[in-house]
């Protein structure tokens, strides 16, 4: 049979041809990451994964936070899991000494758009997620998460999760404390907030009245 004939019949038929829509493309922006002017008014969060070699091999998770104008690492702790209520009160611990930030960045990880978080963040923190497949919107933290295995986890067998946080908490006053960085015109992460109290950010009081 014809091909034009199979196309007559079709069409005398009132059958329509099946077309496959177009797959539907995630539209993606270009964001620059600008660090804030100010200390504390941005925060940047991800994961890091281990392996603990002891009785037998267990995989863990470490969280890192960090502030993106000071380059201070807030927080680094290893731990088995960390889900949601494990992440909310590692911020919460930070919250206690520094106040809220204006924001923190993270990508589109479980724990990150857990309705746990958005709960805990709502009317108080910006949350603000990266683009999926975009880790340089996070720039900041990668480098830093980055830092981390070059210069400690790739470094080292760990045989118990308490090793790896000791050695962690080593690295930790290294860097905040010892190591000075060209981006902060060679200064300490404590030394440059310490030089510049003037520029922290205070979240406003709620006016009560």
């Amino acid at each position: 049979m014809g091909k034009m004939r199979v196309h007559r019949l079709y069409k005398d038929a009132g059958l329509s041809l099946h077309r496959t829509p177009k797959k539907l493309r995630l539209k993606r922006v270009f964001q620059e990451l600008l660090p804030p002017g100010q200390i504390n008014e941005g925060w940047a969060m991800d994961f890091l994964s281990e392996w603990v070699i002891g009785e037998k091999q267990q995989s863990i998770r470490i969280i890192n936070v960090v502030d993106e104008c000071s380059r201070k690492d807030l927080w680094i702790e290893a731990a088995h899991n960390i889900n949601a209520s494990k992440l909310i009160d590692v911020l919460d611990r930070i919250v206690e000494s520094r106040g809220l930030p204006r924001y923190i960045r993270c990508d589109n990880g479980p724990e990150f758009i857990s309705s746990l978080l958005k709960d805990w963040a709502s009317d108080r923190v910006e949350i603000r997620f990266i683009q999926p497949g975009k880790p340089t919107q996070n720039g900041i933290i990668e480098r830093l998460n980055g830092t981390v295995r070059r210069e400690c986890l790739n470094l080292n067998w760990f045989n118990s999760l308490d090793e790896v946080n000791d050695l962690l908490g080593h690295w930790y006053k290294s860097y905040n404390f010892d190591r000075p960085h060209s981006s902060l015109k060679y200064k300490t992460p404590a030394a440059f907030e310490n030089l510049n109290q003037n520029l922290y950010f205070r979240v406003a009081p709620v006016n009560e009245g």
